[in-house]
């Protein structure tokens, strides 16, 4: 077992064990996650804390440095062996803080930065208006309703600030509206401008010549001159900010222009829920189906999840022998897993080179690859000011995430990024420090949205054991939308486990498409989706797939992989296929090979799998179809006759005719397409008693894999 310096008292609720589970390996660092503890308040003692093995060396020198920025120049505070703590004064006000525990050595493990400071006085004007004891839906309805008392007679939108983008929509008292994009406001030389056309169908009034100014190519008035004529108070969310720049305290609001009779309408501490509900309202949570169409399209992509786990070739997070806070139920106590904990410090993976990953994908078929970013084990690959336990802490010490993306989008493939809300390995994770937990999650996820260019997928995966009250997870889908417009969120972002969240999810924080796991989805064209299946897996484990790198794996043979995207197709979604980089940063030989091989069978079946969507034989004995529909409305159907996914028994053999409904689409060419013999072959289609009859071409037989029969 490993001790624990100072008391961890988020610890004592992980007492349960559901299962046994072996003994840790041997340890391999003499201390594990420096963190702070205590509020930055004043007046408030703040407390280092660190875990070390049971046999650990003498108390380690403990260093207290603050700053004015997280980037900022540290400075000394306080250090020795006796530094386990720091009481906070009013000069220490707006600083932020960290800890370096074993200081002077090698070994010396930095905790993220906490602050800014804020004063006793500060501290007590912050409002949680999310009621714990309450459903999250019934939170947010009370602040809406509060909103449309307050905002009655008001108009506001916001402008584009930075990385963030303008709002859609404009809510002009009390109804939304949407603005096209050559009505927006905008700003020019550090200034809001109305132009003509949106004061007239907004206010639906003439403004006087003598304020209208030339901006951005067009006539416009400038904000405050278009408020004083309209005889109303400006509030702006850019000037109206909180006294000092803590998370907790400060609204989510850039951009926000509200044109209102009331004066001081709000008080961006004790109203910052109230603020951030008034700009999500200006947003759409749920793509539009011109956004998805790619994804839909798409049909094939590769998953990678990779870190540091490969070098012990155990699974990605569940196989670290340690406590899941608050989460899924595990036999350890401990708080971390020495041996997995401290497998970074070894991480150089010098292989890596993403342009050969992404070459593969291309010739393997995929349209998008989505990669680990931070899995539920903490460890981020990408570098971040919102933690130390980072690919910037290894030997490796480059950003794998941007080097991925710029892969990705060179090779002409969607840029995906898996994301995990739930984390194991942060102190602050669903503790009475939560918020801190809030702060890094809404903070690295910035990063990754402004850093890396377009990214058109986020992949996340639960929330763990918890409330939607404790996540706010409305305003974090509206900052996504504000960074990335149109990127497409899976259903797994707000997925939570009790918690006293039981209700049902609100429709918009659904996400986008669906993602079974391990397992084939069902037809289903109401909804997008994709199963995420595994390359390799592990006979005999209590695993649903193996994700991340182990040689032990077994890898799915070429015909099973293969059967995975006709069935996904035919019933109108994708395959997300991932494999696990080795420690070193290659692909397996193996099952590389696997998905070349894939982009090989692929070739010549492209038109009726790329750009089709599921339908209209359904669930048929001999196998499925898909179709495309041109501009005119003429359908092209495809059928699938496959044994892979035929019916028990059903397969259609030799040169047997296949017979299928008469749906009404007045067919009147049949062409064979297979990976063989008699490939653009017409078949013979005969129309008898309400159903086709098709027969193949002379010396034909139906394929072993899969034989398309394109209808026109």
């Amino acid at each position: 077992m490993f001790r624990f310096k100072q008391h961890l008292f988020c610890l004592l609720a992980l007492a349960a064990a559901m299962f046994a589970a072996p003994s840790p390996a041997g340890n391999t660092a003499p201390y594990a996650r420096a963190y702070i503890e205590g509020e930055e308040i004043t007046g408030s003692t703040l407390e280092s804390r660190y875990t070390a093995p049971e046999n650990e060396s003498p108390t380690p020198v403990i260093r207290w440095e603050k700053s004015d920025s997280r980037n900022g120049k540290p400075v000394l505070v306080r250090q020795g062996a006796d530094a386990e703590s720091y009481t906070l004064t009013d000069k220490d006000a707006g600083k932020y803080f960290r800890i370096i525990v074993g200081a002077g050595t090698k070994d010396a493990i930095a905790s993220a930065w906490i602050g800014p400071v804020m004063t006793e006085e500060q501290a007590e004007g912050i409002t949680n208006r999310f009621d714990s004891g309450k459903p999250y839906h019934e939170n947010v309805a009370d602040l809406q309703q509060e909103l449309k008392e307050k905002l009655k007679d008001s108009v506001y939108f916001t402008v584009e600030t930075g990385n963030l983008h303008a709002s859609p929509y404009a809510m002009v008292r009390n109804e939304r509206t949407a603005i096209p994009e050559n009505l927006r406001p905008f700003r020019e030389n550090g200034k809001i401008y109305l132009n003509q056309p949106f004061i007239q169908a907004v206010f639906k009034k003439e403004l006087p010549d003598e304020i209208m100014e030339e901006a951005g190519g067009q006539k416009a008035y400038e904000l405050g001159n278009a408020a004083r004529a309209l005889k109303l108070n400006l509030w702006l969310g850019d000037e109206n900010r909180a006294p000092v720049d803590n998370f907790r305290m400060q609204p989510m609001a850039e951009g926000l222009v509200i044109l209102t009779p009331e004066k001081d309408v709000f008080s961006p501490v004790k109203d910052r829920d109230l603020i951030n509900e008034a700009v999500n309202q200006l947003f759409d949570f749920k793509a539009s189906e011109e956004q998805l169409q790619w994804f839909r399209n798409a049909k094939f992509g590769m998953f990678l999840h990779w870190n540091p786990s490969s070098l012990l070739e155990r699974e990605i997070s569940w196989e670290r022998n340690a406590a899941r806070p608050k989460d899924s139920a595990s036999g350890h106590k401990n708080i971390v897993d020495f041996e997995y904990d401290s497998a970074y410090r070894n991480f150089n993976p010098v292989q890596y080179n993403p342009r050969k990953w992404m070459s593969i994908a291309k010739k393997s078929g995929m349209k998008y690859a989505v990669l680990t970013t931070k899995h539920h084990d903490g460890f981020s690959n990408f570098p971040s000011v919102y933690d130390t336990y980072t690919i910037a802490a290894t030997p490796y010490k480059k950003d794998i995430v941007g080097q991925f993306a710029a892969a990705a989008r060179a090779a002409g493939l969607k840029v995906g990024f898996y994301y995990s809300g739930r984390d194991w390995f942060n102190p602050c994770y669903l503790t009475s420090q939560h918020y801190r937990y809030l702060e890094y999650y809404f903070g690295q996820l910035s990063e990754l949205l402004t850093r890396y260019g377009q990214v058109d997928v986020l992949w996340f995966d639960s929330l763990g054991n918890s409330s939607l009250n404790q996540w706010d997870p409305r305003t974090m889908v509206r900052r996504i939308k504000q960074y990335q417009p149109d990127i497409l969120i899976n259903n797994r972002m707000n997925g939570t486990r009790g918690g006293g969240n039981r209700e049902d999810l609100l429709e918009e924080l659904k996400g986008d498409f669906l993602t079974p796991e391990c397992k084939l989805g069902p037809f289903n064209s109401k909804t997008p989706w994709e199963s995420c299946m595994t390359v390799a897996n592990i006979p005999g484990t209590r695993w649903t797939g193996n994700w991340s790198y182990t040689s032990k794996a077994k890898t799915v043979p070429l015909e099973k992989s293969i059967k995975f995207l006709i069935n996904n197709t035919v019933k109108d979604g994708n395959l997300l296929y991932n494999i696990g980089p080795t420690p070193l940063g290659a692909f397996d030989p193996e099952q590389a090979n696997v998905f070349l091989s894939m982009g090989k069978w692929i070739a010549p079946y492209r038109e009726a799998i790329y750009n089709t969507r599921g339908g209209p034989y359904i669930e048929q004995p001999w196998g499925g179809s898909c179709y495309k529909t041109d501009a005119s409305g003429k359908k092209t159907v495809y059928l699938h006759v496959s044994p892979l996914i035929a019916q028990d028994g059903k397969a259609l053999k030799g040169s047997e005719p296949l017979f299928i409904k008469d749906l009404g689409d007045k067919f009147t060419k049949a062409t064979v397409i297979v990976n063989g013999n008699g490939n653009g072959k017409a078949a013979k289609l005969e129309k008898q008693d309400g159903q086709y009859k098709i027969t193949l071409p002379a010396g034909v037989t139906w394929d072993s894999l899969d034989t398309v029969i394109k209808l026109q």
